[in-house]
């Protein structure tokens, strides 16, 4: 079975110009409902920017401290943009992405003009396996069990390390899981949010001993921004049940649990990739036999 990438690609692509500011890309995925937005010059592909680009701000001392509205799309995009054309298979889609270690693929019209005729994403992908591929793989077969867990009380700059990279975090309670933080909760925190909390000015001991004022910045904790309303999956379910279930409810990971509710791992979309890399020649075999 060869899926064509067009089937799933999205279009008209939503694109920013390399001079637009921080600001204006962000309106733009809230506006459009978007985690990529392309950065073309004459309908070219120039660069890329995703969610998780935003998370990897509140690391670099550089941008950190500046207003959206200064820091331009050409400053923090990914380059180069990978691009191919509308003919090729989601499974090939999926080899790229699994490749390059993006989420993202531009769709161009054709080699010559490099015109964006389309995007196609995890999300598109996760759809077409859950579309396509029902039957071949049970979650047992795909989950990850490699995965980075926190409590509800851990800063959240302890989660946004791992989830800048692309990896869920799954929030633990006394062997419960209670949430789960991806790149999608961190994106548009930032030190000019609403959310982050002024800080305090108390009596204290300074660093040389004397009692004074000092500041004290009340931490974000991960229980304020964690993704509570989960839902979890067991490991004898079909993996394409569970790909429907994040594409339906909007969700990057789903956490993988036993009978007895205890984690075991976890399913993202990266996961859905890698099944959907080697469906279609396990279902040409099976056809065989």
């Amino acid at each position: 079975m060869r899926i064509r990438v067009e089937r799933y690609m999205s279009y008209p692509v939503v694109v920013a110009h390399p001079q637009d500011s921080l600001a204006r890309v962000r309106n733009l995925m809230l506006r459009y409902k978007v985690g990529h937005i392309v950065v073309s010059v004459d309908e070219k592909p120039y660069g890329m920017i995703s969610k998780s680009d935003f998370v990897k701000l509140m690391y670099n001392r550089k941008w950190l401290y500046k207003p959206l509205t200064d820091i331009r799309a050409q400053d923090i995009m990914s380059k180069p943009v990978y691009a191919i054309l509308p003919t090729k298979s989601v499974a090939y889609a999926a080899r790229r992405m699994l490749e390059k270690g993006i989420g993202s693929l531009v769709i161009v019209r054709d080699i010559a003009t490099m015109k964006i005729a389309g995007i196609i994403t995890r999300t598109d992908l996760v759809r077409a396996y859950a579309e396509n591929f029902g039957g071949l793989y049970t979650v047992a077969d795909y989950v990850e069990k490699e995965i980075p867990t926190c409590s509800p009380e851990h800063s959240v700059f302890y989660a946004a390390e791992k989830a800048a990279m692309g990896q869920p975090v799954v929030v633990v309670d006394r062997g419960r899981v209670m949430g789960i933080v991806t790149a999608k909760d961190l994106a548009f925190l930032s030190i000019t949010s609403p959310t982050i909390k002024k800080p305090l000015r108390i009596r204290g001991i300074s660093p040389r001993g004397f009692e004074t004022s000092i500041k004290v910045y009340p931490a974000i904790m991960v229980s304020e921004i964690m993704n509570a309303d989960i839902v979890s999956a067991k490991l004898e379910e079909d993996l394409a049940e569970v790909a429907q279930i994040i594409v339906r409810n909007n969700l990057d990971a789903v956490p993988v649990v036993s009978s007895g509710e205890e984690l075991v791992g976890v399913i993202t979309k990266q996961t859905i990739l890698k099944a959907l890399k080697s469906s279609t020649a396990k279902k040409i075999r099976e056809k065989r036999s």
